[in-house]
């Protein structure tokens, strides 16, 4: 009986697999999705966007990746691709950009997706952008839905910073008066005004340097001489967490990490001397400081694709395109250019390079003929 009662439930679920359709197709019906990205910056003197669509094929969808035609529009597939400037108190648009089609051939080709070749959709800006209006993108199509989104800008030229300036330079380092020793400060300062629209503020310090090449230990023989640069990133700061003191946002910085990470990114040779910036004629200027900021929607969208360290794993996806997904937001840059080497008459910056535990070994010294302890000459 047993035996019987096998056979039946065998009969039958081999029937159940035979009358089951034996080719599975993976892929959900699918829809394209237009992606826009863009970040306007108020100060450059072109805009660029650049604009695709999600895709889907039934085989490798890697593969499918590398192929442009399966990211890219046609440029016959847009009615227009508009830039409207408008009030954002009224809504009044005050003016209005067509963006026009450009190919360019810089894509890093070692990516996902396609290179070295990308569409981008761009608008020349030479007077910069209006830092007190709103500005929507608006890409029409033809024959499919159209998409749009807004943003704000940062009005980086606003910003003003009481330290350093060109005139007033960073003491990084001070010395015993009385064993000699070097000792890296551990809050130097920086102030600044802040910036309308702007919630991140990301600061590095860039050193600029002259390196000679010579053919002989001595130093004698000069084969090549090359002007370079090293940058450190100081941090990345949100509005909300800045001490905001007498009118200027305040922050203050660690040295000896900075020293440090010159000594292990700047490689040992004993046949190269460097000259820290450049002597003007009055004061040699090294220093430069660089502030990236980002608005509202880019703040979020860098919170949001950040590194998960909790327990949850799952990320929450973020977009402000309206019929679409992407990013449309605003960055600035602002820069104190031609710092000096050292602050008022020190000489407390160039000890700390020349004879600092971290960078005794890169042979710097100060171009200026008139610092008789350090000069190059």
């Amino acid at each position: 009986m047993k035996f019987l009662t096998y056979t039946f439930f065998g009969i039958l679920f081999a029937s159940l697999f035979n009358a089951c359709e034996t080719d599975v197709d993976l892929n959900a019906p699918y829809k394209s999705t237009t992606i826009v990205f863009g970040l306007l910056d108020p100060g450059a003197d072109t805009q660029f966007v650049k604009i695709t669509k999600t895709f889907l094929g039934n085989g490798n969808n890697l593969e499918y990746a590398q192929i442009r035609d399966s990211s890219e529009y046609q440029w016959e597939e847009f009615n227009f691709i508009h830039l409207e400037e408008y009030n954002p108190n009224t809504g009044n648009v005050l003016n209005t950009f067509t963006l026009q089609e450009m190919s360019i051939t810089n894509k890093d080709v070692n990516g996902i997706f396609y290179g070295p070749e990308q569409t981008v959709y761009f608008l020349p800006t030479p007077n910069g952008l209006n830092s007190n209006a709103m500005y929507r993108i608006v890409v029409d199509f033809v024959s499919r839905p159209d998409v749009q989104a807004e943003t704000n800008v940062i009005p980086a030229t606003s910003v003003f910073f009481q330290s350093p300036q060109e005139n007033l330079g960073l003491s990084l380092a001070s010395v015993n008066t009385v064993t000699g020793a070097i000792d890296y400060r551990d809050e130097v300062s920086i102030r600044w005004t802040p910036i309308d629209n702007a919630e991140i503020y990301d600061l590095s310090l860039r050193m600029y340097y002259k390196e000679k090449v010579y053919a002989d230990d001595a130093l004698t023989v000069l084969v090549s001489e090359t002007t370079k640069f090293v940058d450190w990133n100081i941090g990345t700061f949100n509005a909300d967490d800045l001490d905001l003191n007498s009118g200027y946002y305040n922050l203050t910085f660690n040295a000896e990490p900075y020293f440090a990470y010159l000594g292990n990114s700047i490689p040992t040779d004993n046949r190269v001397r460097r000259e820290v910036g450049t002597y003007d004629g009055n004061k040699t200027r090294a220093f430069e400081l660089r502030m990236g900021l980002a608005n509202e929607e880019l703040k979020t969208y860098i919170n949001v694709n950040s590194p998960v360290t909790g327990i949850i794993q799952e990320r929450p996806s973020y977009t402000n395109i309206l019929g679409g997904l992407g990013l449309f937001a605003s960055r600035a840059s602002s820069y104190v250019y031609n710092i000096p080497l050292e602050a008022g008459n020190n000489t407390t910056n160039i000890n700390a390079l020349v004879n600092g535990i971290y960078t005794a070994d890169l042979n710097f010294c100060d171009p200026n003929p008139n610092n008789n302890e350090f000069s190059c000459n």
